[in-house]
């Protein structure tokens, strides 16, 4: 059962309540392990692929053009490589991937900001550059000691982004298109046609509405839902059949949208 202690709830200006459940020690040490993991393979690769073209170097330049070529500017490179993925593996991925690393992914971890909003660049650079402080002495002791005493499992990193990690609730978008199929039938059958004047900006609104929804209370759940549905329809100036849910509706459109503008 989750304490209060493992439950994060947001207020936001418009009063919409969301509630995120904290992720632990043990999620965010396995997710670390796994990133320290998928990192090393990295390293690994890079230089095998220097040593490799060191090796092979000789052989791809009979001519003797590139002879000046020495090869420690390979390594050069391969060093600068490894600086790159040691340094920036977190930040870049975390930026890119909107609070997520391989084994955060893995895991069904995300970094957001405090306020339930995505992290960007900033908060990702942030948090990862004081990274070094969490790590001193070893293996994260200073770390791992100020998450065990945050209510809210934040390292320094963290505080100094304004960051929490939550553990995602996510439900796959549509929820369930053999039920809505079968149960429901749309009445739009100029659907294709409206969302050809779907904005990408429009269609990732229904989608984060869809993703998120099980962080919201039931009663804010409703009210969002008919508020999108009521823009899109006023908009297309259409109404679908009766029996059918704001939420189905969206999931249709986010549905018909993907399959037929092949979005990810």
């Amino acid at each position: 059962m989750e304490t209060a202690k493992e439950i994060l709830k947001i207020q936001t200006p418009e009063h919409v309540g969301f509630k995120y459940v904290l992720a632990g020690l043990g999620t965010r040490s396995t997710a670390f392990l796994l990133d320290i993991t998928f990192r090393a393979l990295i390293i690994l690769c890079i230089f095998l692929a220097v040593f490799m073209l060191a090796r092979l170097l000789p052989s791809l330049n009979p001519t003797g053009v590139v002879t000046s070529l020495p090869r420690t500017w390979l390594f050069a490179l391969g060093v600068l490589a490894y600086g790159v993925v040691d340094l920036g593996y977190f930040l870049i991925f975390e930026a890119l991937w909107s609070g997520q690393t391989p084994g955060k992914r893995m895991q069904k971890l995300r970094v957001i900001r405090v306020n339930g909003q995505p992290i960007g660049w900033l908060e990702s650079s942030i948090r990862n550059i004081l990274r070094a402080v969490d790590i001193l002495l070893g293996f994260y002791p200073l770390g791992l000691f100020v998450m065990f005493l945050s209510s809210r499992s934040q390292r320094i990193g963290d505080y100094a982004a304004g960051t929490v990690v939550i553990v995602e609730r996510r439900s796959n978008v549509p929820m369930d298109r053999t039920r809505l199929r079968s149960t429901s039938k749309l009445n739009v059958p100029d659907l294709e046609l409206h969302l050809s004047t779907l904005e990408p900006k429009e269609y990732q609104l229904v989608r984060s509405f869809l993703q998120r929804r099980e962080a919201l209370d039931g009663k804010h759940r409703r009210e969002l839902a008919g508020l999108i549905v009521h823009r899109l329809m006023k908009r297309w100036g259409i109404t679908p059949g009766p029996g059918i849910s704001d939420e189905s509706f969206l999931e249709e459109i986010v549905g018909v949208y993907e399959r037929t503008r092949k979005a990810i």
